[in-house]
């Protein structure tokens, strides 16, 4: 411990030199005081810990560009390691954390996917911070007054979404004015649920082409939703539909669920029950089933936030110990998901960790995404950055019907195929294998 605490040299940019800086995207002042507290100053290393919270729109391009001026914050986030994490270890932003995995038992600590999906060029770049994965949202009290259910198959889902838009509903709340990044989110359902694992992690090996009849019919069919106007109430509004907005529908009936991730726990909480002022609950399921063939349960694998050492903060041992806290202290961890429904670092728990004031709904989920055998890979996680960037940007050329879905595929397999040859694609886990 003494060797990898006792890096020293003259202070560097990333940090004032005895101070080890982390910027985060959390989502009010409550987060913001819960992480300044616990996972910044209750961190008891060799240095101080200073965390400086940044708004979800800008912290990206506030470090890209902190980081091109030879300066940023000690540890680096990205949302996952699809986003940016490559380009930072090949401009020698990021250092190599390998050295660093048997002294902290990374390997047994940490779901094996999640490590493989962290290293660039077969090292070890980032830990992974939090992980996640879709669900079906809905309120029970408004499925009770539309006599409705929640859906399992594409059968069920296309009768549900009928039945709440013929009933004046919104079937299933979204936007993306507050984040174009929500696009993929949907993407990733037509690719996980539509075409199905098998056919996903083939096309990621390299095996298949996202050409394929079976991916072009899932993003058409995924698009034939949103012009229905089953998502957001219709194209147009899907624009303009900000998060308020979106939870709002869902807590008020207005809309009769939402198809999201789990980050979404925590921010349900201002709409539903007592802190809303109401007595709405909300409730979450998997998601059902959109194609032929394709299981009834499909997790979709997520990182949510990757975390990284900058290279400019010279007493990197020290710099590590604190990621090492921040990615695996258990007891503090556990604490946030109780306390504050953050999610949690994909390492090893069970529910037996969890005390009895945890949120049954929070204990449910991850005693049974910890289980998981059949899952999903999501586009921020397991798709190479351009692949990704370009999956989210002309999505809106598919739903507003200015570009076919075999073009939009056609644009994916492109750039999907170069960015494959140049070893930029994360290791992903091969389909049943679960988390384990």
């Amino acid at each position: 411990m003494t060797t990898l605490l006792g890096a020293c040299g003259s202070p560097g940019r990333g940090g004032s030199g005895d101070v080890i800086t982390i910027w985060n995207n959390l989502s009010d002042a409550q987060q913001n005081d819960y992480f300044r507290q616990h996972f910044a100053e209750g961190y008891h290393g060799k240095y101080p810990v200073r965390f400086s919270p940044k708004a979800d729109s800008t912290i990206d391009r506030l470090i890209q560009t902190a980081l091109a001026a030879g300066s940023g914050p000690t540890i680096i986030v990205t949302p996952g390691p699809s986003s940016f994490v490559s380009s930072y270890w090949q401009a020698g932003y990021l250092t190599d954390l390998g050295p660093y995995a048997e002294h902290y038992d990374w390997r047994k600590k940490f779901a094996p996917w999640a490590l493989a999906a962290s290293e660039v060029d077969g090292r070890l770049i980032t830990l992974p911070a939090s992980y996640e994965t879709m669900v079906f949202y809905s309120n029970p009290a408004t499925l009770d007054r539309l006599g409705l259910e929640e859906p399992r198959t594409r059968e069920e889902f296309e009768a549900f979404c009928t039945e709440a838009h013929g009933k004046g509903h919104v079937p299933l709340s979204a936007g993306n004015a507050d984040y174009k990044g929500a696009n993929e989110w949907f993407v990733g359902l037509a690719l996980n649920h539509g075409a199905g694992p098998e056919a996903v992690h083939s096309a990621l090996s390299g095996e298949t082409h996202w050409t394929d009849p079976v991916f072009v019919e899932a993003i058409d069919r995924i698009a034939s939703y949103f012009r229905r106007g089953w998502f957001g109430g219709g194209v147009g509004l899907y624009f303009t539909n900000n998060f308020p907005t979106i939870y709002q529908q869902l807590a008020s009936g207005k809309a009769a669920g939402m198809l999201s991730g789990t980050w979404d726990f925590p921010n349900l909480s201002a709409y539903f029950g007592k802190e809303a002022g109401n007595d709405a609950v909300w409730q979450w399921t998997t998601v059902p089933s959109l194609g032929d063939h394709v299981p009834a349960v499909v997790w979709d694998l997520a990182i949510g936030q990757s975390a990284g050492v900058n290279t400019s903060f010279t007493r990197t041992g020290a710099a590590v110990d604190y990621l090492n806290f921040f990615t695996t202290d258990l007891v503090n961890i556990i604490r946030s998901i109780e306390e504050m429904n953050f999610a949690p670092p994909p390492i090893r728990m069970a529910a037996s960790d969890f005390s009895t004031r945890a949120d049954p709904r929070i204990v449910k989920l991850y005693s049974e995404l910890s289980t998981a055998k059949s899952i999903g890979y999501t586009t921020w996680t397991f798709f190479p950055q351009q692949t990704e960037t370009y999956m989210i940007d002309y999505f809106e050329n598919v739903i507003t019907d200015r570009m076919s879905a075999k073009e939009y595929c056609e644009g994916i397999q492109s750039r999907f195929a170069r960015e494959l040859s140049e070893g930029r694609v994360p290791a992903a886990p091969k389909p049943g294998g679960g988390l384990s």
